[in-house]
C-alpha cells in the first residue's frame, strides 16, 4: 500500500489513543445522520470512512493514499458490502444503528491496523470489529446525539472508486471458505 511518513513527533503531546477514540466516535455520529439521507447516504457514508481512516492514519504521522483507505475498506469486504446494503433500506431504526457500529467498528479496526503496522492481512482484527460494533450498538444513541454528528469529517461530496467486483470476489471466497469448514466441522461430528 502507498504511503508516505509524515515527520514523527508533530503531535507528540497528545494522547494518540484518545484522539483516536475520539475521532471514531465522530465519524459514528456522523454515519448516524448520514444513513438516512436519501439517494445521497451510501456514497457519502463510505466519503465519512475514507476520512475517518485517513485522519486516524494523520494521527499517527502516516499519509495514506486513497487506493490504500480504500483498499482497507475492499478488505473488510462483507462488512462493508454488508452496511452498504442496510443503508438502502429505508427504515431509520435499522439504519441508523446499523450506520453508526459498523462505522465505529470500521474506525476500531483502522486504528489497530495503523497502530500494528498495517499488515495484510485484515483477518487478524476480526474480534476487534466484533468488540467494536457491539460497544457501537450499545452507545449508538448516545453517538447519535454528540454536538459533532452534524459536522463533516471532509468533503461529503466526492466520490471514491471502489472495484466493486473485487469486493463481491471476497465476500464469495470467505462465504466458500466459512461453508468448507462448516462442512468439515459436520463431518467430524458425525
Amino acid at each position: 500500500m502507498a504511503e508516505t511518513r509524515i515527520t514523527d513527533g508533530y503531535k507528540d503531546n497528545i494522547d494518540v489513543e484518545k484522539e483516536a477514540e475520539k475521532i471514531c466516535r465522530w465519524a459514528a455520529a456522523r454515519a448516524g445522520v448520514i444513513v438516512v439521507a436519501p439517494l445521497v447516504g451510501t456514497m457519502t457514508l463510505m466519503a465519512n470512512e475514507v476520512y475517518m481512516i485517513t485522519r486516524l492514519a494523520e494521527l499517527r504521522g502516516i499519509k495514506l493514499s486513497e487506493s490504500a483507505v480504500l483498499g482497507l475498506l475492499g478488505s473488510l469486504g462483507a462488512t462493508f458490502v454488508g452496511q452498504t446494503l442496510v443503508t438502502l433500506i429505508p427504515f431509520a431504526p435499522i439504519q441508523i444503528p446499523v450506520g453508526i457500529s459498523v462505522t465505529y467498528a470500521v474506525g476500531k479496526v483502522a486504528n489497530a491496523w495503523l497502530k500494528a503496522g498495517r499488515p495484510e492481512d485484515i483477518a487478524a482484527f476480526k474480534e476487534v470489529f466484533d468488540e467494536a460494533r457491539s460497544e457501537g450498538m450499545k452507545h449508538f444513541k448516545e453517538f447519535g446525539n454528540m454536538d459533532c454528528k452534524d459536522k463533516p469529517l471532509g468533503d461529503e461530496s466526492k466520490r471514491f472508486k471502489i472495484d466493486s467486483q473485487e469486493i463481491f470476489d471476497t465476500v464469495t471466497r470467505k462465504a466458500d471458505e466459512a461453508e468448507y469448514k462448516f462442512e468439515d466441522a459436520m463431518r467430524k461430528m458425525k
